[in-house]
C-alpha cells in the first residue's frame, strides 16, 4: 500500500494515479470529498481514500486509523500543501503561519512517528522547493514554511533509519497553488518569475511529476537512492531509472 497526502489535486493527485495505473494499491488522502470520489472512480480496484484536513490533530489521527489495518506501508509521499498567498512580510499573520506549519510540518512528523512500525525498509518522499534557500520577495511565508519543511525532512532522514527519506525538487510546476500565484495582480517578482517560465514553455505538468516521483519510488535502485541527498526533476542526471 502506498500512501499519498494531497491527493485531491496537484502533484499529490498525480502521483496517485501514476501508482495505481502501474497496478499498486494507494491510500489517497485529501480534504475534498468530491475530488477524492473522482480519484477513485478513475482506478475503482486501486485507490482507497481517506478525507482528512491534516492541519488538525484530528485530521492525522484519521488517516493513521485508516491505515491500521495495512501491516505495512511500501511508500509515503508527502504532498499535502496549502495555499500560501502572496503577501510582503509585513503582512505576516500568524494564525495562518501556524496553519501552514501545521501542513508542511507538524502533520508529515506525526504521521511519519505514529506510523513508524509500518514504514520499516519504506521509502518516504518529501517534495521540497529552493525558495527554502532564500526569502522569495512578496511569498516570504511559503519560503519561510518550505526551509522548515526542508529540515523536518532532513531530520526525518537523520533519524529514522529503519525508513529511507527522499527530498525532491520539483522547481516549477502547474498546480492550483501556481495557478493562483500566475493570476495574482499585486505586483510581485514572483509573479513575474512564474510567468515568463511559462511563457518560456519550462512549466511542468504535474502528471509528469507524479510520473517521476513514481519512478523514484518503483524503479530508482538503492545505490541511486544512497549516492543523492535530493533529486531535482530538472536534472537530467537524476532523471534515470
Amino acid at each position: 500500500m502506498f500512501v499519498v497526502t494531497g491527493a485531491t489535486s496537484g502533484i499529490g493527485h498525480a502521483t496517485a494515479q501514476a501508482l495505481a495505473a502501474r497496478g499498486h494499491p494507494v491510500m489517497a488522502v485529501g480534504r475534498c470529498v468530491e475530488a477524492l470520489r473522482r480519484l477513485a472512480d478513475s482506478h475503482p480496484e486501486g485507490i482507497q481514500t481517506t478525507c482528512a484536513d491534516l492541519s488538525t490533530d484530528a485530521g492525522v489521527n484519521v488517516v493513521v486509523e485508516a491505515l491500521q489495518p495495512c501491516a505495512k506501508i511500501d511508500g509515503l509521499v508527502h504532498a499535502a500543501g496549502s495555499a500560501v498567498p502572496l503577501g510582503s512580510y509585513q503582512d505576516f499573520n500568524a494564525e495562518d503561519l501556524s496553519h501552514h506549519m501545521a501542513v508542511h510540518v507538524a502533520a508529515p512528523v506525526a504521521l511519519n512517528n505514529c506510523l513508524r512500525d509500518k514504514l520499516q525498509g519504506t521509502r518516504i518522499v518529501y517534495l521540497d522547493s529552493y525558495s527554502a534557500n532564500s526569502p522569495r520577495v512578496g511569498w516570504s511565508t511559503y519560503s519561510i514554511v518550505k526551509a522548515a519543511a526542508r529540515m523536518a525532512a532532513r531530520a526525518a532522514a537523520a533519524e529514522m533509519g529503519e525508513s529511507t527519506v527522499i527530498r525532491v525538487f520539483p522547481g516549477a510546476v502547474r498546480t492550483p497553488l501556481v495557478e493562483t500565484v500566475l493570476a495574482s495582480t499585486a505586483p510581485s517578482e514572483t509573479t513575474e518569475a512564474f510567468r515568463k517560465i511559462q511563457a518560456e514553455g519550462k512549466m511542468a505538468e504535474a502528471a509528469e511529476l507524479g510520473e517521476y516521483l513514481a519512478d523514484i519510488l518503483l524503479r530508482a535502485s538503492e545505490e541511486q537512492i544512497c549516492i543523492r541527498e535530493s533529486w531535482d526533476f530538472n536534472n537530467p542526471e537524476d532523471r534515470i531509472f
